[in-house]
């Protein structure tokens, strides 16, 4: 075979490892088409581009038994017809969950927007270096990342307290 590729090859084609290539290897989805003696892997363009469909297919959350499946999808079809039909179902799961996945990707998009707008307000606000960090999620209005990255830790105040933490100069 002509114009074999090595996993090195492969890797900079992909901008993967030569590691992620091996494992990909390791779990089935790829085979080299030439092993040579010396233990040397060697691909085709074909082997290519189904190592780039399994990238693209990880890129959007598919488990790497549903890539397996996916990939699998002609074994044991005798038909064009019964092909067709096991590829056409697989791919309206497969844009069903694509979808879900894009909206909830859009939802914490929007989330970490207005998180960073939060944040660059309390940025901008003067007595910054003197209020408790979890007052940033303050007033039940700030994005849930806010509250959960803020409000983590010990407090030097009790809660509602927006004056930031107490005096402790009678404290030692």
């Amino acid at each position: 075979m002509k114009d074999l590729l090595s996993t090195g090859d492969l890797a900079r084609a992909t901008g993967y490892t030569v590691r992620a290539i091996r494992f990909y290897e390791e779990q089935g989805l790829l085979k080299p088409a030439v092993l040579s003696a010396g233990g040397h892997r060697r691909y085709t363009e074909g082997d290519l581009e189904r190592l780039g469909l399994i990238l693209d297919l990880r890129e959007v959350g598919m488990t790497l038994c549903e890539i397996r499946t996916l990939l699998d999808l002609r074994s044991g079809c005798s038909t064009a017809g019964e092909f067709a039909t096991r590829f056409h179902d697989a791919l309206r799961d497969h844009i069903a969950h694509a979808r879900r996945r894009i909206e909830r990707l859009q939802r914490v998009k929007r989330e970490l927007a207005d998180a960073l707008e939060t944040v660059s307000q309390r940025l901008a606000a003067e007595d910054r270096h003197h209020q408790c960090p979890c007052l940033m999620a303050a007033g039940g209005s700030a994005p849930r990342i806010v509250k959960v990255l803020a409000q983590k830790g010990i407090c030097q105040h009790r809660p509602g307290e927006a004056d930031g933490p107490p005096d402790v100069s009678g404290l030692s």
